[in-house]
């Protein structure tokens, strides 16, 4: 997939459509005297139906937000686009476009904080998971442990550091070489049994190649710590910026987490699975919450990358 530029509006998604009123139920037949039952069985009730969406009152000026087309980020940017300016890019490339000042906020990997600390998290909201992210994964043809060249996406930046630190750490993996490649046309089945294929976003989301070991890096992180893992965060420029758009970050999440249905039904990537498997994706597999627990386990990782010398 080629990198999509900075200066290109982002695709949100559509407005929830209007619930349609459940249909009145038949009021139950009158018993016959020849055989009345002794209580009548009430009708089933109605499925509640959805509430209509409410448009996000936005208070804070109109700002240039950063954002990028995976599935996982759209609760966040729910209504966004009426108020603010998104643009796509990378999310490798987040935090020097913020550093430069080409955005005011963006959705950055939590890398771009241990790499630039004077940027400055907006702790609303991230993208991030207890447990199996299914979004996050190796492909190998043999256990990570013979495990010695991993093929990632161009996009990536916190998955090859987290993909790193799992080989280096719990699979005695000292060196590894990284290639940086167009998921979207590289073919993980056609690697050599000592390399592996990193892929993270939507793609991850497809069925993987049959035959091929799969390992979730979430589930993996999980395991070893304990802890909650955090791919990415709100970031703002300056402190100043981080307090005028807090308040509209919250509003669009707390929207958005209540439409999964109305997101998945709308959403148009790259993704081969059904809507009931997306839904859930969003429901169980991500993590929206940002607490101090979540901020534990961002301190873990950061703790373990400078142990094992992954950045300094």
């Amino acid at each position: 997939m080629s990198e999509t530029t900075a200066n290109t509006p982002a695709a949100a998604p559509a407005p929830a459509p209007k619930p349609v009123p459940a249909a009145n139920a038949a009021p139950a037949a009158a018993p016959t005297a020849a055989a009345a039952p002794a209580t009548a069985a009430a009708p089933a009730a109605a499925p509640p139906a959805p509430a209509p969406a409410q448009p996000v009152k936005f208070i804070a000026k109109p700002m240039n937000i950063g954002v990028f087309d995976f599935l996982n980020i759209q609760p966040l940017i729910w209504d966004m686009k009426n108020h603010h300016k998104l643009f796509k890019a990378p999310p490798s490339q987040m935090g020097n476009l913020l550093k430069l000042g080409r955005l005011d906020v963006a959705i950055a990997p939590i890398v771009s904080k241990f790499l630039s600390p004077e940027l400055q998290i907006v702790p609303v909201a991230a993208i991030g998971c207890k447990g199996p992210v299914k979004s996050v994964r190796l492909l190998s043809h043999v256990p990570l442990t013979d495990v010695t060249r991993i093929f990632a996406d161009v996009r990536s930046q916190t998955s090859v550091l987290l993909a790193r630190l799992i080989l280096k750490k719990w699979y005695g993996v000292k060196k590894v070489q990284v290639e940086g490649v167009d998921m979207e046309s590289f073919k993980p089945n056609q690697t050599k049994p000592w390399e592996a294929t990193l892929q993270f976003g939507d793609i991850a989301l497809e069925s993987a190649p049959t035959g091929m070991l799969v390992t979730d890096l979430g589930e993996e992180w999980f395991l070893r710590t304990q802890k909650p893992f955090i791919f990415a965060v709100w970031m703002a420029r300056n402190v100043t910026v981080a307090r005028e758009i807090e308040m509209d970050l919250l509003a669009a999440k707390t929207e958005g987490l209540k439409h999964f249905q109305e997101i998945v039904d709308n959403y148009h990537g790259i993704w081969l699975f059904h809507r009931p498997q997306a839904k859930e994706y969003l429901e169980k597999n991500i993590d929206y919450t940002y607490t101090a627990k979540e901020v534990q386990g961002q301190l873990e990782f950061e703790k373990l990358l400078r142990e094992e010398g992954l950045i300094l």
